[in-house]
């Protein structure tokens, strides 16, 4: 209760208009609407500190505080941007999610910024998705020549514009970001980036490793789940698995989840092993989850399957259909009801007898001559030692007395 009511505060610090109305949040602070902008992001920031505990009320509440916020930088004093913690405020909040045509109008009105012009004019870009300028711009900063609280901000924004073209140096800047803003949104968003990124590049080591510190400090994130399923997709590519032996490498990895997390990872594990061909993966992640303790029946359904899926098309056919026989099939999202009737299909072919290509018989005919008949692959070396023994058998048949 105490924790939902300083969220409660902290919106309402950011939502009151211009009544002269303080908003008290518990033990710590109040926020008045004549607040200076560094504080108004301060209380943005503390909505997003939530979020990477798992609140989704503060989850809920951060776009529509954003807004509020963007209206209220409006009407405050104009001379207040001449200060570089505010001006700096209005970046940090730009590069948070908010608006940048918020300043775009506070500048027409002639309202100048206290800060560095590519930081800013980089932020503004940022904010209004146009990645090309943003990028020209922010790579001129140095982030070691902000204050702290805007360094990291930085930092994960020069990575994300490096991640498509440059994955090298836009692993250096998520390093950065990290290290500058240790347990913030900043290192989470840095992190959930940078995890499939190094994978992507072969740092297979530096994965395993920034995974678990995700793992570990982020379990209830918000995001956390969407993050699971990603980590999941990249294990289960060819590029990561590669040999037998790799298999205790990911064990490794997971054994020290908590139990939602290795159970999320290896199913998701073992349909994308599936979906790239990784069979002996896929059935090795679904047996897994099966000695898991406390399945929903959903995940056990889901886990059958694709231990059932992973041997359709092996000499285990017959364990793939008596697996699918003891699912209930209505009980099936429609994607995996797809995949049951492909395990049935895949399964009853391995199982049948191949059915070879019959070619009509009047190609055998006598009158084809032997270059005709070699057209069709017919031997005729083969036919010839057939009509030689058939003559010496009419000619015995000739001279047998009946």
């Amino acid at each position: 209760m105490r924790l939902r009511h300083s969220i409660r505060a902290a919106c309402l610090a950011i939502a009151l208009g211009a009544t002269g109305t303080v908003a008290v949040r518990p033990a710590t602070a109040q926020v008045s609407v004549s607040a200076n902008p560094d504080l108004m992001v301060l209380e943005m920031q503390i909505l997003q500190d939530e979020i990477i505990k798992g609140n989704r009320e503060a989850y809920d509440l951060l776009q529509p505080s954003l807004l509020v916020l963007g209206r209220r930088f409006l009407s405050v004093d104009p001379q207040i941007w001449e200060k570089r913690k505010q001006a700096n405020a209005a970046v940090a909040f730009m590069l948070s999610g908010g608006s940048g045509s918020v300043f775009q109008e506070l500048a027409s009105r002639g309202i100048t910024f206290n800060t560095d012009s590519n930081l800013f004019a980089g932020a503004m870009a940022y904010s209004q998705g146009n990645r090309t300028a943003a990028k020209n711009l922010l790579l001129k900063v140095d982030v070691h020549d902000l204050p702290s609280g805007l360094s990291g901000q930085v930092a994960l924004a020069q990575g994300i514009l490096l991640s498509q073209d440059q994955p090298a140096k836009a692993n250096k800047r998520f390093d950065l970001a990290r290290l500058l803003m240790p347990g913030t949104l900043v290192e989470e968003s840095a992190l959930r980036r940078q995890v499939p990124l190094v994978a992507r590049i072969g740092q297979h080591d530096k994965f395993e490793r920034l995974a678990q510190r995700y793992l570990f400090q982020y379990p209830k994130s918000i995001f956390a789940d969407d993050f699971r399923k990603t980590m999941a997709e990249t294990m289960s590519t060819s590029s990561y698995l590669q040999r037998e032996t790799d298999w205790d490498k990911v064990f490794q990895l997971i054994a020290d989840f908590d139990e939602k997390s290795r159970l999320q990872v290896l199913l998701t594990l073992s349909r994308a092993s599936l979906v790239s061909g990784n069979m002996q993966f896929a059935r090795k992640a679904g047996h897994m989850i099966l000695e898991m303790d406390k399945l929903e029946p959903e995940e056990r359904r889901n886990a059958m399957l694709y231990v059932a899926a992973a041997k359709a098309s092996s000499e285990d056919w017959l364990e793939a259909l008596r697996g699918i026989g003891k699912i209930e099939y209505a009980s099936l999202s429609p994607e995996n009801k797809v995949l049951t009737d492909a395990v049935a299909r895949v399964a009853n072919s391995v199982r049948a007898w191949p059915s070879p290509k019959i070619t009509e018989a009047s190609i055998f005919a006598p009158h084809l001559p032997p270059n005709e008949l070699k057209k069709y692959g017919v031997n005729t070396e083969v036919l010839a030692e057939v009509h030689e023994s058939l003559a010496q058998a009419n000619a015995v048949l000739k001279d047998a007395e009946f």
